[in-house]
Formats: C-alpha cells, structure tokens, sequence
C-alpha cells in the first residue's frame, strides 16, 4: 500500500489477499471501458476504494515513564460547509496534563470500525480542520485523536458525513508527462513519482504499470507510489491517470520504462550523512536497501586509510562512530559493506579550536518539500559551512508518521530530507532541534538520527569560540523543571566561552500573527539567558524572517541579547499583519531563507540568506 497516509482508498500489491486481487481485477477492467462511461466507471472506482481498506489506526501508542496521562477525548466534531469536495470539522480542544502537542485525523467509510480509519493528517493543537479533495456522493467517517509530546493519544472522537452530489462529466487533466519518473529501490521495488494535476478537483491518481491498474493513491496523500513485489531484472513501463472528485478519469500519461536490478543487489538509498560531530570525534550513518554488514573507511589523506566495521552487523539502518580525531583537520570517507558496494568519497571537518573562525548554517520550518527548500539545501550545501543547526520543525509529515515502513514505502524523510539535503549533510554535521512537528510521528525522527546528549530533546556543544545549547520548547521548561536545570548548568560551566548561543523553536520575541510572543519563555527563560550571559538566541516555528534589536528585559537595549526568529526554511509563510514592535530592527515575510553565522574571536555575524537569488538580505555583527 502507499506509504505516507496509508490512504483509506488506496489498494495496490499489499492488498493481496483473494478478494482485494478479484477487486483490482475488476478494476482493470472498468478502466479499460470507453470514455463515454466515465461517470460509471468512476461510481465504480469509487465504492472500489471505499472497499479496499488497507491501512490501520495507530493511535494506542506507548507512553513514556515521565508523562503517562493521556489527554481527553477531543469534544463533539461539528461538521458544516459540506460540499462536494470538501467539508469542515471543528471541535472542543483536548486538554492535558502537559500540552496537547495536535490532533490526529483519521478517515474512512462511513460504514468502517474506528480502528480501521487511516491516518490522514496531523496538525497543531488548533481548530478546524478542512477536509478536501473528497469524493462527491460519499459517505465518509471521520475520526480526530489528540496527541501530547510523550507520545500518549486520547481516545477517538468520531463523526460521519456525507459530501453533495455532482453531475460533473468533465474528464480532469492527466499530470504532465515530464514530470513522472521512477526510482530504483531494489530487486523488488521501485518507487514512482509524479506531479500534481492542474485540475483542481482531482481527487485521486490512478498508477497503471504495463497498461493495467496497481493502485489508487488518494489525496492528500503526496503523488507519489512504491510499487513492491516487482520480479528481479524485469522492466516496466508506468503511466499516471487522474480521478476527480466525481470519478471521471483522465487519459494517462505517456509511459515511463524502469528495470529492477538483479536479485540481492545491494544499494545505499539513505546517505552517508554526518552528525554528533565534535573536535574529537564523528558519527557517519547511512542507510542500505537491503541488510548488510557495513563498514566505514577514513583518513586524512586517503578515504580508506582506515576501516571501522558497523557494531550492528547485518543491518539496513548503518552508524559509525569514528573517533580519535584532531580539531579543525579535514578527514575524507566513505561507506559501504566492507566488499562491493561503496559510496563516492566524501570530506568532512571536526570541530574547530578556540581561535578559529568559521561560520555554520541555521534553517526552521524546512521540510515542507517547497522549492525554497530545495534552494535552500543547495545554497547551504554550496555555503562553507561547517555544520547545520536546524531550528525546529524539520519534517512536515503528510500524515503524522512520515517513515512507517523504510522497506516498503518511500516516504516524507526520502523527500523532505535525505533527498534535498544529500550533498550538505555528507559532508556538514547535522545538529537538529525539536519543534512540535518531531512530536508528530512516535519516535521515527530520532529513529533517523542519532542525536548528542542522555535523551533527544535538549544537548549543547561547542565548536571554536561558540557554546551553543539547544533546548526544546515542547517539553516542560519552567523554573525548576529538569530541562531548566540543565540549560542553567550548562551555560554556568560556560561563561569561558567567548559566545553563548541559544537554539530553540518557539520564539520568545516576534511580531507575527500566526505565533505570538512566548510569554512563558520571557518568565522562564529570558530571564536565565539574561543572568548567564547570552549573546544570541536562534528560533524558528514563525514562518517568516525577523531580527529584533538588542534587547533586555523586553526593550531595546545596549549590550542586551540579540534575537532572530528564522522560521522561512520551505514550508510557507506567515504574513505580518501588525505594525512592526518598536524592539523589532528587521522583518521579511516573503523569502524562503536560512541563516549563515560567522563566528570569530571577536564577532558574531549573523547573515541572512535568500533562498531563490542566494544573496544576503539582512545581516547584524555582535562584539
């Protein structure tokens, strides 16, 4: 089945079993039909899909030992707006003994159980929600679980509806050709991608492979399929047709030919990237397509001077600590499994010494898959750069859990991250913070990467003259909580250190109407970086670029803490709807952009980077 929302209307090789292969037969079928029966033949593949139930909830999760309340059922989910292609649910807030981190929504047919409703969305602790690009005539169910940062679910607060009829015959248009192509995953599987069609009331995709159908990916799950099962060294042709919301289907489009490799080839499909890297030592992960032993090879002046074999064993998901380094010296590598398979050599640097100068990269709200996401991982990739400190908010996942099965499903990581970020993360170390959306998917993003510290929310570090301590704004961080002590002791052992630098999602200062100040981080927080002497604070979760002066105590002032919300990295903008604050020096609400800060002994420059044009817009100096 697809692969990231697990749509309730998709079907497709894992929905084997006798009756769902007599189904898709009959599909095959119907598609074949004349033009002249479109609307029958859509009516069909409509109650088709609503049959094919190949996903599962997912919302009894594990709590963690520190927070094993759950919050409340959701209240009533109202239902207004209905129309043929969409409807709007609303409802009274959860609440929790924490925070309620989102909600969670689920959909199916009217007639399914609750546990069988698939995941179709996961959003922030805001209501309503709008439904769309729904089949017309149909009954649905829907179903809206909240969700906390512990990883506790509440119970499931449903609702049913059913959308207006249409008499739309109009056949949509098919996605251009150009843009479908294929990737080779294995002997067994390859992945198909597609774009949007530019019919807005396209509903459905239909992925025919050598002229039959495979399967039905619904909206809003992304355009794209894993087809699995495939024979070893066997070569088919794909074509993409479009379902619109009252069943009417498009031509397809011209085919695109892609072969399987032969059995047991072995491919590094997720990789080599870096992190946890200090003047000492490195952590080099990558990703198989198959398990295998893996092994990483290093040096100075040679990329396999040196081998060290992955602990693991015989595993897909690979992670090497090299260590013994020296500061500030440049290592080449690369990985493999230690026989014929082995990537391209790469570089990377350890940590600065004291007294060097050198910049890294900052970048929120990025894992939208925009193209000011992509521009922005090739600029950073081409920047200098030592590392990247992210600012939260990495992944934008379609549906909450964004790498449900690597084997089987390419997912929201393969195309909002490990794609786009591929040639910066080989050879930059990736420092990543949590924003709410890290909260979204049971654990899979720290199950991607190894992150520093005893647990995966807050750690600190220091690379040349900069401390950087990276919090996370999910978790509790009030006066006397563990993560407060931690950020106390940490920047108290640190006052040596000629720059302090604080990372965390929510901003504490902004002037956007979508994210308010944080109040609770000026009660909490403010007043600790102020006593321990910070000099920049880096946040995100604000769509948009915004550089406050100086500031103590909430106004400009001489001397006082500099403050930079960088939320622009690629998925969308927050407009700024209220005159500026007079504590505000810069605000930009239409480039996508990441950070680039140089630090020296003697300054801090922060620049801000433009994604389309790679040109600074806005830069400040600290001494």
């Amino acid at each position: 089945m697809h692969r990231e929302t697990a749509s309730a209307f998709e079907f497709g090789p894992a929905a084997a079993e006798a009756g769902s292969r007599s189904r898709l037969s009959m599909s095959r079928r119907r598609i074949s039909d004349s033009t002249s029966r479109a609307r029958g033949i859509a009516s069909r593949l409509v109650l088709l899909a609503l049959g094919l139930v190949v996903g599962t909830a997912s919302w009894a999760g594990t709590a963690s030992a520190a927070d094993t309340t759950a919050p409340t059922e959701p209240g009533a989910i109202s239902v207004s707006a209905v129309a043929a292609t969409s409807a709007t649910l609303a409802w009274s807030k959860s609440t929790d003994d924490v925070r309620v981190e989102g909600y969670r929504v689920y959909r199916g047919p009217a007639a399914a159980a609750d546990s069988t409703l698939t995941l179709v969305k996961t959003m922030d602790a805001a209501t309503p929600y709008s439904a769309t690009q729904l089949f017309s005539g149909t009954a649905y169910k829907f179903g809206i679980v909240a969700i906390d940062a512990a990883n506790n679910k509440s119970v499931m607060r449903t609702v049913t509806l059913t959308t207006v009829t249409s008499s739309d015959t109009i056949a949509p248009e098919p996605p251009s050709s150009s843009s479908v192509s294929v990737k080779v995953f294995s002997s067994s599987r390859l992945d198909i991608f597609w774009a949007l069609s530019t019919s807005t009331d396209a509903a459905a995709y239909l992925v025919m492979r050598d002229g039959g159908l495979v399967a039905m990916v619904t909206r809003p799950s992304a355009p794209r399929y894993s087809d699995n099962g495939l024979a070893a060294s066997s070569t088919h042709v794909y074509s993409i047709r479009t379902v619109d919301s009252n069943g009417n289907v498009s031509a397809g489009t011209s085919g695109r030919s892609a072969s399987t490799p032969a059995a047991g080839a072995l491919l590094i499909t997720r990789g080599p990237y870096l992190s946890n890297v200090s003047a000492t030592a490195a952590v080099v992960s990558w990703w198989t397509n198959l398990p295998t032993p893996g092994v990483v090879t290093w040096g100075t002046s040679s990329p396999t001077a040196r081998s060290l074999p992955d602990p693991a064993g015989t595993v897909q998901q690979h992670s090497v600590t090299i260590s013994g380094l020296t500061a500030g010296t440049a290592y080449q590598y690369r990985v493999g499994d230690g026989a014929g398979l082995s990537s391209t050599a790469s570089t990377f640097t350890a940590a600065a010494p004291a007294g060097t100068t050198y910049s890294f990269a900052a970048i929120g709200d990025f894992g939208g898959g925009s193209t000011g996401l992509a521009q922005n991982a090739a600029n950073i990739a081409g920047a200098g750069t030592a590392f990247i400190q992210t600012l939260g908010d990495n992944i934008y996942p379609s549906s909450g859990n964004p790498d449900p099965n690597f084997s089987t499903n390419y997912s929201d990581f393969d195309a909002r991250f490990y794609k786009p970020f591929a040639a910066a993360i080989a050879k930059q170390a990736f420092f990543p913070a949590n924003g709410n959306q890290e909260y979204y998917g049971d654990g899979a993003f720290w199950k991607n990467f190894p992150m520093p510290g005893t647990n995966h929310s807050w750690y600190s570090y220091t690379w040349g003259n900069a401390h950087i301590l990276v919090l996370d704004t999910e978790q509790p961080y009030t006066v006397g909580s563990a993560q407060y002590a931690f950020a106390q002791a940490d920047l108290a052992a640190h006052q040596n250190d000629k720059w302090r630098i604080v990372i965390l999602q929510r901003p504490p200062y902004n002037s956007s109407s979508a994210v308010a100040s944080s109040k609770a981080e000026q009660s909490n927080l403010v007043p600790l970086f102020q006593a321990q002497h910070v000099n920049l604070v880096l946040s995100g979760s604000s769509h948009n670029y915004e550089r406050m002066k100086p500031m103590t105590n909430g106004v400009a002032a001489t001397g006082g803490i500099t403050y930079v919300v960088s939320g622009a990295g690629g998925n969308g903008f927050n407009p700024f709807t209220i005159a500026a604050p007079s504590y505000t020096a810069f605000r930009e609400a239409s480039y996508y952009e990441f950070l680039k800060i140089t630090v020296s002994a003697t300054s801090l420059k922060v620049d801000a980077v433009r994604a389309d044009t790679n040109t600074v817009f806005d830069t400040t100096t600290i001494t």
